[in-house]
């Protein structure tokens, strides 16, 4: 004999979905304002709740710090999506992309710190020309003196269009 329970379950199950999308709103902020390092009791102070009630929300730190990693990989797209055309070709393409990229980062460089400092998001990040990109940028921000923002996003347009000439070549062979 089955039953079908009294429905419970599912309605307290959206409201924990919807609790855990606060409490990675808050930590995205609160990491933006304190740092990369900002303790989860400065989060959860700022959800209202002690840690306890937090984890309740989450397996675990690695689970929490994962959704705002998450959460902070769709600002930085969203940011930089925008800016991602070929509409006046792939140099003006890769010149908005980059620029906006950097324009995130400069302004929100705590969440760019806390993502780049997570061991199992550093591994998949750092591949293919984002890798790439993003070696340079921050190599760049270690030391900006070394060059200008200008110059830096000169020289990632003229590398990655190195890098992507080939494909586009191959491409364009094939239509």
């Amino acid at each position: 004999m089955t039953t079908t329970g009294d429905g419970r379950a599912s309605r307290w199950a959206g409201h924990r979905e919807q609790r855990r999308e606060e409490i990675v709103e808050r930590a995205v902020a609160v990491i933006d304002a304190e740092g990369a390092d900002a303790p989860v009791e400065s989060i959860a102070r700022a959800c209202g709740v002690t840690r306890q009630v937090l984890y309740r929300q989450f397996d675990h730190r690695h689970d929490l710090d994962v959704a705002v990693a998450d959460r902070i990989v769709s600002m930085l797209l969203d940011h930089v999506i925008v800016r991602m055309t070929t509409d006046d070709g792939v140099e003006a393409g890769l010149r908005g992309t980059i620029d906006a990229y950097l324009d995130f980062v400069l302004e929100h460089r705590p969440l760019y710190d806390f993502v780049r400092a997570l061991p199992a998001l550093r591994d998949v990040y750092a591949t293919g020309l984002v890798g790439l990109a993003d070696a340079v940028v921050s190599r760049w921000l270690a030391d900006p003196g070394a060059r200008t923002r200008e110059e830096l996003v000169d020289t990632l347009v003229d590398v990655l269009q190195l890098c992507i000439q080939p494909v586009l070549a191959q491409a364009a062979g094939r239509t």
